[in-house]
């Protein structure tokens, strides 16, 4: 389950922290063990920090999809940390020193951190020297995807550059979204199919409430604050 803090073109409004704790208690009252907030930028709503205290006070595990920039902050990093932030991944923004520096703050706190990278056209010849690069920063963990079909084996390779620095391959957030992702890659040269867990595996919720099988996939199943949850289950 994701929550997203900036709206899109087709979201109205953006819940209030009120409503979003609602929703928090509608996702344990359903079994959902796990949310990540991701946007948009999550670090833009002044809330967050009490989202994810609500978050650990429901006994729910809480991650972060973000730019990372705000870790820059000591006193911002620690406030999310003693709240309850349980992991974090950091959308890579190489040739930025703001970036390096977040990551610097985090590295050394007891909290896993995962690294995502897209392949572009324009990244995609150097990304062995950043793998070395983060490897070189103590990061253990890296996801991978590419942003197009024409970027499989610059992907793979980049996936074999991982490999050798052992750096551990965190495939199912937030590439799921992508169809160019290792794993996915993998399985299609394969007989199995690639894995499919939208509305199965993650949910995502809009701003506003509703409910998408999946970032970019626009089939509203219902509203968490609306619809009871059965019916909004029911239509996955």
């Amino acid at each position: 389950m994701d929550t997203k803090a900036a709206p899109t073109e087709r979201v109205d409004r953006e819940l209030t922290t009120d409503e979003w704790k609602q929703i928090l208690n509608i996702a344990l009252e359903a079994g959902i063990p796990h949310v990540i907030f991701t946007g948009g930028e999550p670090t833009l709503r002044d809330d967050l920090p009490d989202l994810i205290a609500s978050a650990e006070d429901l006994g729910i595990v809480c991650g972060l999809l973000t730019d990372g920039l705000k870790f820059s902050d000591k006193k911002y990093m620690n406030l999310l940390l003693q709240n309850g932030l349980d992991h974090i991944m950091l959308l890579c923004q190489p040739d930025n020193k703001v970036f390096w520096k977040a990551l610097k703050n985090l590295i050394p706190e007891d909290i896993a951190i995962t690294v995502h990278i897209t392949l572009n056209k324009t990244n995609h010849t150097d990304i062995s020297i950043l793998l070395e690069k983060l490897s070189s920063q103590d990061v253990t963990s890296v996801s991978l995807s590419a942003d197009s079909s024409k970027l499989i084996d610059a992907l793979a390779a980049a996936s074999q550059k991982a490999s050798d620095l052992t750096l551990h391959q965190v495939w199912d957030l937030p590439v799921p979204y992508s169809s160019f992702h290792p794993v996915a890659v993998e399985l299609e040269s394969g007989e199995e199919p690639a894995p499919k867990g939208a509305g199965k595996a993650w949910l995502y919720v809009e701003p506003d409430g509703d409910v998408l099988p999946a970032q970019g996939i626009n089939k509203v199943l219902g509203n968490m604050l609306t619809n009871p949850w059965k019916k909004i289950w029911k239509h996955h």
